[in-house]
């Protein structure tokens, strides 16, 4: 479904996880029992805003600008060998470019190492606690089932099991009004 969307299906959680991966095995396991994969939605619940520190040391930012100021430095000396004449052999002029590369690519990544790679820069990203699968209400009692049933997905069966009773009590009370 495209991110943004809203289902136009009334859907009900079969399971709630903590993890991404668990939520995507619960849902191989139902699509391999025959439910439609189409119907299975996997949703974050749960958001809350986590921040990092994103923090390149500079000696390694300055060693890759250097790598990509030597490759860059020779694919411009290669250049210059095969349009330009010059009263240097062919290897001179690649030499030069990969020293001349990697002074500028060290020298630029250092500045930019020093300037705008700064501890107190906080990334911060909405992340989930949980992640819910879904399906459409008419299909819950078949997932259900199949999850009720299921020997082979191990990971998070307490999770399963409180929310199918916690489903289970929500369902007994809308039949009830």
């Amino acid at each position: 479904m495209p991110t943004g969307q809203a289902s136009g299906v009334p859907s009900s959680v079969i399971a709630a996880v903590s993890r991404y991966e668990d939520a995507q095995r619960t849902a191989d396991y139902l699509r391999s029992y025959g439910m439609d994969a189409r119907s299975l939605e996997i949703v974050g619940a749960g958001l809350r805003q986590a921040s990092r520190r994103s923090v390149v040391p500079v000696a390694r930012m300055t060693a890759v600008g250097a790598g990509v100021g030597a490759l860059i430095g020779v694919l411009a000396a290669v250049f210059v060998t095969l349009v330009a004449q010059t009263t240097l052999t062919s290897f001179a002029v690649v030499l030069w470019g990969f020293v001349y590369g990697v002074l500028v690519g060290a020298l630029w990544s250092l500045f930019r190492g020093l300037v705008r790679n700064r501890p107190e820069l906080v990334t911060t990203e909405i992340v989930p606690t949980h992640y819910e699968l879904r399906c459409p209400t008419d299909e819950l009692s078949v997932a259900q089932t199949l999850l009720a049933d299921a020997t082979d997905v191990e990971d998070a069966r307490a999770e399963r099991t409180i929310l199918a009773d916690a489903l289970q009590a929500e369902e007994n009370q809308r039949h009830a009004a």
